[in-house]
């Protein structure tokens, strides 16, 4: 092996240091000649994009003098000149846009600007070979609207920009037939060329050439300047390198030789360090002494190999051990697992919903999957006839039914049978096979003894510190899972007693957290909301989403959440009803709040009743005050009129006199129409009701027979929805009409001119309800309140007692009805009357 190490380095070895120089070289004219080729490409892009650019702008200028020839000037000289008249100066697009770029060529003569078109109007500017395959291209794709590019012409290079001629129907007027074009152009240019065109159809192409020779040519003038500059940094580079490489690459390779001659043994034959060798002898050299360490290496190689393979049966050997080792830890885990898998599945029964006898069952189960015996029985304390009974059993028959028991004195042991135990102490008994035992296992939870589980048929050498530790363990979770059985039965009995007493209570009553959120709520607060349980519970209550507006919702922010104090609020939903919020806080125990009893009670039916009361006992009192009144006021009016007759008989003549008579006249009988109105007020409060079966629509159409022409006058419409099967009603005919005349006219007079009025009967249960609303301006709710007070009125002075709707109020009280108000400002008002159909109405029907 040595000697082929020593033949292959005598072998010439410069071609490495020759093959470096000629690869470095050729790496940096690479490198110079790709720097030029980017740098001459990216200047001829540059050069492309500007003369792009130019080209563009003198395009867009163009097709902006051709637009304004053809939308503003041609149609101005048509109007102007006729339609027949048709001047190619100032009129054709064409000849205009040649005129521009020929005067543009004057300034930059090496711009080439070119319109043409395939049977061209005039000869000198049809399509050449060139332009007519860009005239195909655009044809072939309608969609582009350019073509940029280097085109060369008389020799010379070219920027061009293409774009297509499609004929506008403007233009078809001199392009499309001939017979239709103005004479001046088929006189100039005759009726065979340029004619017959159709809309939208690509004839021509218009184009511009921007001379880019001498860019170019300075261009690569540029280039081959800066591939000069580069190949002579590359060079200077070059030299850099190799001088780089001379240093390190030698002087690296000589410390390696010193390094093989210090580390190989002294009988090999290594060649002395010479100073006066060259870089090949160095190289020789290394070769020679890279043999000797590969020589070195091939015998260690050898002596391993041998150690390997005594070391493979040492190591197969402790491989068994520990295979042993690991199937035995495995056992153990395995066991761990299972005991570990009991104590979680007995954690978890502790929630569970099941019933007790399942939860038995399935202790049982898993025990006997764990613990190595035939079979397992639970029994649990019966405290009323003081013994254990027999729950469940798996395995085993041998067990009795029930075990008798008393409590000791120190209540913490039970005295009975062989099998009881006490709590932390497992009872070991003696089993009808050989070297087997029966275990009784305490069910403990906070040291009461809730039972006793008896596993049969142990063997005896099983039982270990561990084992018995796990026996008693089992037994703490199992008393723990019945005592929380029990626990939760006890809180569900609780929770249904309350949900009970929450569902007996027939208003709205919930239980909020102080954040919002709904705790429990009763089924008439479900009712109110039309929502489930599901939807309420565990949500915050200004979030719910009903049909109905919901009591509490919205009215969170107003309250004080967190006050230790009962507080109370009355509120009025949008449909008018009146609720009584109460709010009673529940206390921890350091006196903060844990959550709020809400409970609303609806007092609309009770505030009708008592606005009602109020109502009739003003009605009582003005009534009693009117009629002493209105006897007091009555006879002096009737002496003042009295003199003021006898004054007009002695003074007829007395024209001056006789005005102010007449004005005294005047506002007596004004006052006593005041009086007798007084006087129809109290006496109506006194004089008995006429109350006889009649048709309330008839009573209606009477009313409406009365005020039609006076409507009429107003251009006000009354329309009518009477329900023409209500039955016939017990009322006063009278009274009724005077309380429909009295509404009616009302709405007409706050309506004014020109107006509807809506009047509707309907049966609703047991009354009849009569509709009366108009499209006026509406009552305000300032004053909506107080319209059925006496002598309140909204009209001016003089026109009215304010009488109208007290009477009106108490006609309709006195038949056991009701008059209801509704208005919103803007939109009118309805008054509805309610009168109760009688007993004799419902059979009827």
């Amino acid at each position: 092996m040595k000697e082929i190490i020593r033949d292959l380095a005598d072998k010439d070895q410069h071609n490495l240091k020759l093959q470096f120089q000629v690869g470095l070289g050729v790496i940096l004219f690479c490198f110079c000649l790709f720097t030029a080729t980017i740098i001459y490409h990216f200047q001829k892009n540059l050069l492309e994009e500007e003369t792009l650019r130019q080209a563009e702008l003198v395009m867009t200028s163009l097709e902006s003098t051709r637009s304004y020839i053809r939308e503003v000037l041609r149609p101005q000289m048509y109007e102007e000149l006729g339609e027949d008249r048709f001047i190619i100066e100032a009129m054709s697009t064409s000849y205009i846009t040649r005129v521009i770029m020929d005067r543009f060529a004057e300034k930059l003569p090496d711009f080439k600007y070119r319109r043409v078109a395939i049977g061209a109007r005039n000869p000198d500017f049809e399509a050449d070979m060139q332009e007519q395959e860009m005239i195909d291209y655009f044809r072939k794709h309608p969609a582009a609207q350019e073509w940029h590019g280097m085109t060369r012409l008389n020799s010379n290079r070219y920027y061009t920009l293409f774009q297509p001629i499609a004929f506008k129907s403007s233009c078809l007027h001199c392009h499309g037939n001939p017979a239709d074009a103005p004479p001046a152009i088929k006189d100039s240019y005759g009726s065979t060329r340029g004619f017959h065109r159709k809309a939208d159809e690509i004839t021509g192409i218009q184009s511009i050439s921007i001379p880019v020779e001498v860019s170019l040519t300075q261009i690569r003038h540029t280039s081959f300047r800066m591939f000069g500059t580069v190949l002579i940094l590359a060079l200077l580079l070059y030299g850099t390198i190799w001088l780089l490489f001379h240093q390190l690459i030698i002087t690296n390779l000589r410390d390696l030789l010193t390094l093989f001659r210090t580390s190989i043994d002294e009988d090999d034959d290594i060649s002395e360090p010479s100073q006066k060798k060259g870089h090949r002898e160095e190289l020789k050299e290394l070769f020679r002494n890279a043999g000797t360490l590969v020589s070195h290496l091939r015998d260690s190689r050898s002596r391993l190999v041998e150690y390997a393979d005594n070391l493979e049966v040492m190591v197969a050997e402790r491989t068994e051990a520990l295979e042993r080792s690991e199937s035995q830890l495995q056992v153990q885990v395995k066991k761990r697992n299972r005991e570990l898998t009991l104590h979680n599945t007995l954690a978890g029964l502790i929630t569970s919903t099941e019933t007790l006898q399942t939860i038995l069952d399935q202790v049982l189960h898993e025990v006997l999957q764990v613990v190595p015996v035939r079979g397992a029985g639970i029994y649990l304390d019966n405290a009323v006839e003081k013994n254990l009974v027999l729950k469940c059993s798996q395995g085993t028959d041998i067990l009795p039914k029930r075990i008798d028991c008393v409590m000791s004195d120190g209540a913490d042991e039970i005295l009975g049978q062989q099998y009881v135990t006490v709590c932390d102490r497992l009872k070991l008994t003696d089993s009808t096979n050989n070297n087997t035992i029966n275990i009784s296992i305490p069910l403990c939870c906070r040291n009461r003894l809730q039972g006793i589980m008896v596993i049969t048929e142990l063997e005896v050498d099983v039982l270990n510190d561990c084992l018995h530790a796990l026996l008693l363990s089992i037994g703490r979770q199992i008393g723990q899972t019945i005592e929380s059985h029990e626990n939760i039965q006890n809180l569900r009995r609780s929770s249904k007693l309350l949900q009970s007493v929450f569902d007996g209570i027939s208003d709205p009553l919930i239980l909020l957290d102080p954040d919002g959120t709904l705790t429990m709520v009763n089924q008439a607060f479900l009712l109110w909301n039309n929502l489930s349980g599901d939807e309420a519970l565990g949500r915050v209550i200004d979030t719910l989403t009903s049909p109905q507006q919901c009591l509490f919702s919205g009215r969170l922010q107003e309250l004080d959440l967190h006050a230790k104090e009962p507080h109370a609020k009355e509120i009025q939903l949008d449909d008018g009803s009146i609720f009584d919020m109460n709010f009673y806080p529940i206390l921890n125990v350091d006196n903060s709040v844990h959550a709020i009893v809400c409970f609303a009670k609806d007092v609309t039916g009770a505030k009708e009743t008592e606005r009602r009361i109020q109502q009739t006992e003003k009605l009582v009192a003005v009534g009693q005050l009117a009629a002493g009144v209105a006897h007091e006021i009555n006879n002096p009016l009737g002496v003042i009129l009295c003199y003021t007759d006898i004054i007009k008989e002695n003074n007829s003549d007395n024209a001056e006199l006789m005005d102010d008579i007449t004005v005294i006249d005047r506002h007596t009988e004004n006052c006593r129409r005041i009086v007798a109105d007084l006087l129809d007020f109290s006496r109506s409060r006194e004089s008995r009701i006429d109350k006889q079966y009649q048709s309330i629509n008839d009573t209606i159409e009477n009313v409406l027979s009365m005020v039609s022409q006076q409507f009429l006058k107003k251009q006000i419409v009354l329309k009518t929805d009477l329900n023409t099967t209500l039955p016939p009603c017990l009322f006063d005919d009278q009274r009724i009409k005077q309380v429909l005349l009295n509404l009616i006219m009302n709405a007409g007079q706050a309506i004014g001119n020109k107006g509807e009025i809506n009047i509707s009967t309907r049966a609703e249960k047991a009354d009849i309800i009569i509709e009366i609303e108009d499209d006026g301006p509406g009552i305000s709710k300032d004053i909506i309140d107080k319209i059925f007070d006496p002598f309140f009125s909204t009209k001016e002075p003089g026109q009215g007692t304010g009488l109208g709707l007290s009477v009106s109020y108490g006609i309709i009280h006195e038949h056991d009805g009701e008059i209801r108000v509704q208005s919103t400002p803007g939109h009118g008002a309805r008054f509805t009357v309610i009168i109760p159909a009688s007993q004799e109405s419902l059979t009827y029907e």
